[in-house]
């Protein structure tokens, strides 16, 4: 990936920035998908159900596997406190959005984003959202909404740092340091 030399990444850099940049909101996003996904998964049984797995023989599941001697895959290892504080967080940003086209827009694309694909393919979003609403549009729309978003997230956590500060007392030693 290239260099980012955008303002937030440089003010990030320098250690005098602590809001979000729009790319930090996305990329925000995309994580807590991907921790939603695991989270989900974990409590789910490793083999189908359906089928009686215990009856089956070594020599019929190496037939079945083409007698693939590859390691058992790890089991999914759930998730911690912190990773899930951080998805409910990220998550609970999308009710900061008031319109639900635009956050349907926004979830639909992030999902695209976190199936690894580095580009949305808007044209394949146009049935599931089910507006009269272009690809072009749909993009247009998700960026003005991403971006209001991001507008939106920077002012609470603005607001909360705010809080935080102004219930510091003269006793408290972290005050003297700000």
């Amino acid at each position: 990936m290239g260099a980012d030399f955008s303002n937030a990444a440089r003010l990030r850099a320098d250690g005098q920035s602590a809001f979000l940049s729009y790319d930090d909101v996305r990329e925000a996003l995309v994580e807590a998908v991907e921790l939603y996904r695991r989270y989900a998964a974990v409590g789910r049984f490793p083999f189908a159900s359906d089928g009686p797995w215990h009856l089956i023989s070594r020599e019929d599941r190496d037939a079945y596997t083409g007698g693939d001697k590859s390691p058992a895959r790890m089991p999914r290892l759930p998730l911690s406190k912190a990773e899930v504080a951080r998805m409910r967080e990220r998550l609970e940003w999308l009710l900061l959005v008031p319109d639900d086209i635009d956050r349907r827009i926004i979830v639909l694309a992030i999902e695209k984003l976190t199936n690894g694909g580095s580009r949305v393919p808007w044209g394949e979003l146009v049935r599931p959202m089910g507006v009269a609403l272009g690809p072009d549009a749909l993009r247009m729309r998700y960026v003005r909404a991403l971006g209001a978003l991001t507008r939106r997230v920077n002012l609470v956590m603005k607001e909360r740092k705010t809080a935080e500060n102004s219930n510091r007392t003269c006793q408290d030693p972290e005050w003297f340091r700000t």
